[in-house]
């Protein structure tokens, strides 16, 4: 029975992993091959659609988005590891609401988040903020919530008997904060800010009413792009973007084990 299940598990494990890969390959093999379509067999490899896509009408956006999403993964880490920390004190009957908030809007669809931010824009009569300012705040809006759990998680395994014995021995409650608590919050915080910003940075929903006529993010641009014509360019930006994300989690890896939250810095 347990070599049995051990095949399953295998099978399907290798089934989840294809389901998620087999997509990328395909993106992947399209922007190197010369054909507009691609067909299978493959007639060859060619980098002839990678002229079109390192231009500036594809890097431009996608400095957007960068900035866009850097700016509202700082400002959901802030935010939400403030919340996690401060509900990680909390053992008062609001606790479980307050923290459901916070987490509510992973729950609401993101096209009411945004139409919802639209309309108090307009309300306000601050139209003119409807474009990358106000796209950082929706985006944080959104990031929160992952900063919040991986920054929790990380809380479970703080005993706030320790932030107190350093404030006995003479520490200030910053100092204890800073030199035992935070150092055990690191890997979430980082966990939780790259979420925030992959989640930013491929946002479409929220983005859609929240950018302006002269500045477009990526997924906007790649959507607007797509409605009118196709070009396997648009394979070779995504390649791009993918690509550039990896290359960020592994820089963040490098100086922080992003996994180590879920042990509470303990490993």
């Amino acid at each position: 029975m347990t070599r049995t299940w051990l095949v399953v598990r295998g099978v399907l494990l290798v089934l989840v992993l294809g389901f998620v890969a087999v997509p990328m390959f395909v993106v992947v093999w399209t922007s190197i091959q010369p054909d507009t379509y691609p067909a299978f067999p493959p007639s060859g490899l060619s980098l002839r659609w990678w002229g079109s896509a390192l231009t500036d009408e594809w890097l431009l956006p996608m400095a957007l988005s960068a900035e866009v999403a850097l700016g509202s993964a700082v400002c959901a880490l802030v935010l939400g590891s403030a919340s996690a920390y401060g509900l990680s004190r909390n053992t008062g009957r609001g606790r479980a609401a307050l923290e459901g908030f916070l987490g509510t809007p992973l729950l609401l669809p993101e096209i009411v988040i945004s139409l919802s931010v639209v309309q108090l824009v307009s309300m306000l009569g601050a139209r003119g903020l409807i474009g990358p300012p106000m796209l950082v705040v929706a985006h944080a809006l959104v990031g929160i919530p992952f900063v919040l759990r991986t920054v929790g998680v990380s809380l479970l395994a703080v005993n706030p008997v320790w932030e107190r014995a350093a404030r006995d021995l003479g520490a200030s409650g910053w100092r204890a904060f800073a030199t035992v608590t935070l150092p055990l919050m690191r890997s979430g915080m980082f966990a939780g800010a790259l979420f925030a910003f992959i989640v930013s940075f491929n946002n479409v929903e929220l983005s859609l009413f929240l950018t302006s006529r002269d500045a477009n993010t990526l997924p906007i641009r790649l959507l607007q792009y797509m409605e009118y014509q196709y070009s396997p360019a648009l394979a070779c930006v995504a390649v791009t973007s993918v690509v550039g994300i990896c290359v960020i989690a592994g820089i963040a890896s490098r100086f922080v084990r992003l996994t180590e939250f879920i042990h509470g810095g303990a490993k």
